[in-house]
């Protein structure tokens, strides 16, 4: 574990934001860029993350996949960070985190709204709902929440109980794996996440398992806890685009080389709104009017 102290303030923070990226280069090289965003816009806390190992005691990612986000949570709570942002390792701050960490502060925690409009039914194993009691029909109701990024007050009585279920539930030896049987290697592990061959449920609703995110939206249902935030986004998703008060952006890429922040930043900055939205304007006025023209 490592800490990196950002902003002026020379005095102990009570906030910080939590990441991990341990195994590839690429990992530990989109932690650089991630902190590089929080200097970028000023954030002033504690960058906490890990890029060699996991948190001890954590278990192997197939015993438990994603795990160490729920360890990560209580080191920061046990090191005395009163309010802690989890912040996927590819995502980047587009904006200062203020009010984040305002709707943390009023809230008591931060869940952010799905980008693709999606249910936790779609994303969760037959196994999976079995351990919890939960029928298809219901989890079909049951918002996803993304666990990208998602922010707790150490504070909040809610979000403590919160934590505490969705540490318990990550280890009961089902839920996070998504199957009553060992996950055998990698290519069984992506037939889990994406439901090969009906490898988690044959119902055609089913598009894979989300482990953590199955396990958060099962301890939200129960607690009464909605996703309600709108300041996070997905680069991948055309159909809710960046907006002007988008504040994180999950940058999901796929080799070993990432996308620099400098890039990104004219990508949403610059080109988008100045060259690429124009243009698309200006040809599809082109194309009415010429439609217009010859009357077609």
């Amino acid at each position: 574990m490592k800490i990196s102290k950002i902003g002026t303030n020379t005095k102990p923070s009570s906030r910080c934001v939590i990441s991990l990226g341990v195994g590839k280069k690429s990992f530990s090289n989109s932690l650089k860029r991630l902190e590089e965003s929080l200097i970028r816009v000023g954030f002033e806390g504690d960058f906490v993350y890990w890029d060699e190992q996991v948190p001890e005691g954590c278990p192997a990612h197939f015993e438990a996949p994603f795990a160490f986000k729920t360890f990560c949570f209580n080191v920061a709570k046990k090191m005395g960070y009163s309010q802690v942002l989890w912040i996927d390792s590819p995502c980047i701050a587009l904006r200062s985190l203020s009010p984040i960490f305002d709707e943390i502060t009023k809230n008591g925690y931060v869940f952010f709204n799905n980008n693709y409009d999606q249910t936790m039914g779609q994303w969760i194993s037959d196994d999976a709902l079995a351990k919890n009691g939960i029928s298809r029909d219901e989890a079909m109701k049951i918002p996803e929440i993304p666990c990208s990024v998602l922010g707790l007050d150490m504070r909040s009585e809610l979000a403590l109980k919160f934590l505490d279920q969705w540490a318990l539930i990550m280890g009961d030896g089902i839920t996070a794996k998504g199957t009553t049987n060992i996950i055998k290697d990698w290519d069984d592990y992506q037939a889990i996440s994406w439901n090969k061959n009906k490898r988690i449920s044959s119902d055609q609703r089913v598009r894979g398992h989300r482990h953590d995110q199955s396990a958060a939206g099962i301890v939200a249902h129960r607690l009464g806890m909605l996703p309600y935030s709108d300041y996070l986004k997905d680069v991948h998703y055309k159909a809710k685009p960046i907006k002007r008060n988008t504040i994180i952006l999950h940058h999901r890429e796929f080799s070993e080389n990432i996308t620099p922040l400098k890039d990104i930043y004219y990508q949403v900055f610059f080109k988008t709104p100045f060259i690429e939205i124009p243009r698309s304007y200006l040809r599809k006025l082109f194309r009415h009017a010429k439609s217009f023209r010859f009357g077609t």
